[in-house]
């Protein structure tokens, strides 16, 4: 029985995490450059950098740590060591890819008009291959 693991979300989480921190950044230089002046009120800087931080973990928690578990199976969703989504490969209807919020993605549609979207990975294309039916269809423009 072989199973794959991959977090399903990783290209979205990696692309919003680096805007966040070049804001960080930005902010840090802002404090850096405040300590050259005489009244500092740049804590408040520190204070926002690190809020967005917190926030992106809170808020994209449920996103940033869902996985994805491909097998002969099928394909499940997972967060937490619980099943979200489970679907049968021959539940699957069309594999497309398609610019998902500007990443790259897989968006598979199942029998009952459910879809997923998966990151576009050459790991995760190269095992849907392996036990699909169903050729993935190039949606770029």
């Amino acid at each position: 029985m072989k199973k794959n693991k991959f977090y399903k979300n990783l290209f979205k989480s990696v692309s919003y995490f680096s805007a966040i921190m070049l804001l960080v950044f930005c902010l840090l230089l802002g404090f850096f450059e405040s300590l050259n002046y005489g009244k500092n009120y740049g804590w408040i800087l520190l204070i926002i950098s690190a809020l967005l931080i917190i926030l992106f973990f809170l808020i994209g928690f449920y996103w940033i740590f869902q996985k994805v578990i491909i097998d002969e199976n099928g394909i499940k969703i997972v967060f937490k060591n619980k099943v979200i989504n489970n679907h049968k490969w021959d539940e699957i209807v069309s594999i497309k890819k398609v610019d998902l919020f500007r990443c790259r993605a897989l968006e598979i549609k199942f029998v009952d008009g459910s879809k997923i979207h998966l990151d576009d990975r050459k790991s995760i294309v190269k095992i849907i291959k392996e036990y699909s039916q169903v050729d993935i269809v190039n949606g770029y423009f």
